[in-house]
C-alpha cells in the first residue's frame, strides 16, 4: 500500500538529522510516525513475516514514495538539496515507551527481545543496530519491541553468505552477553557491566 503526503497530517518533529526526519502525523484518525528516508525493505520483509501482528515491532501502514520537499517545507528542509527524491514509512506510534534498563527489567523481558531479534534474523533482516536504545518497553503493558532498523540489511537464507551468516551469529552472541550483564547489573542496582551498551563509543566493537 502506497500513500500521498497530503493524505497525512504533520504534528510535531520528533527527529531530525542529515540522513532522517521522524514526524509524529495523524492518519485515519489515529496518530503514527512517519520516517523520512528508508526502512521500508526491512518492515515489508517483517510484515510479511507476522512480527508486526505479534506486537514485536511497530505496525507498518504504509509507503510514501517520491516525496518532493520543496512542496514540505520546513518540515523536510534537510532533504532540500538532494538530487534524489526521498521515500518514507508510516508506521504506528507507541506512546509509553522506555528503553530496556535497570528501571524497566526483568527476565521476561530481555528473554523475550531476544526471542524477537531471533525472529528479525529468521525472517531475513539483519538489524544492524542492537543498542540498548532500539529495545523497548511499554509503560503500562507486557509489550517489548525493537525499533529503527536505518541500518537495516535483508537478505535471503537460500543465498546467505559466509560474511552475511557472521554477522548474525555475533549480534546472537552480543545479545546473549546483554541479557545475562544486564540481569547482573540489575542484582547490583547499577549499570557496571552493560555501560557499553547504552553509549556510542561502544559502536565500534559492534559494526
Amino acid at each position: 500500500m502506497e500513500l500521498d503526503l497530503p493524505d497525512i497530517d504533520f504534528v510535531e518533529q520528533i527527529k531530525s538529522s542529515t540522513s532522517s526526519c521522524i514526524f509524529r502525523t495523524r492518519w485515519r484518525n489515529r496518530d503514527c510516525i512517519l520516517k523520512v528516508r528508508w526502512e521500508s525493505q526491512a518492515y515489508i520483509r517483517l510484515k510479511a513475516h507476522g512480527l508486526f501482528h505479534k506486537g514485536s515491532i511497530p505496525d507498518f501502514y504504509s509507503l510514501v514514495t517520491g516525496i518532493n520537499p520543496n512542496k514540505w517545507l520546513p518540515y523536510l528542509n534537510e532533504f532540500f538539496d538532494e538530487n534524489l527524491l526521498p521515500n518514507a514509512i508510516l508506521i504506528e506510534y507507541i506512546p509509553n515507551l522506555q528503553q530496556i534498563g535497570l528501571y524497566t527489567f526483568c527476565k521476561e523481558r530481555v528473554n523475550k527481545l531476544h526471542q524477537i531479534l531471533a525472529d528479525i534474523h529468521q525472517a531475513g533482516v539483519y538489524h544492524a543496530d542492537p543498542y540498548a536504545r532500539n529495545m523497548m518497553v511499554q509503560e503500562g503493558s507486557d509489550r517489548v519491541l525493537w525499533l529503527d532498523f536505518n541500518r537495516a540489511q535483508t537478505f535471503s537464507y537460500d543465498s546467505i553468505t559466509a560474511r552475511q551468516r557472521q554477522w548474525l551469529e555475533e549480534k546472537d552472541e552480543l545479545m546473549d552477553y546483554f541479557v545475562d550483564v544486564l540481569a547482573a547489573d540489575y542484582e547490583e542496582g547499577k549499570i557496571h557491566r552493560t555501560w557499553e551498551c547504552y553509549y556510542e563509543k561502544f559502536k565500534s566493537l559492534l559494526d
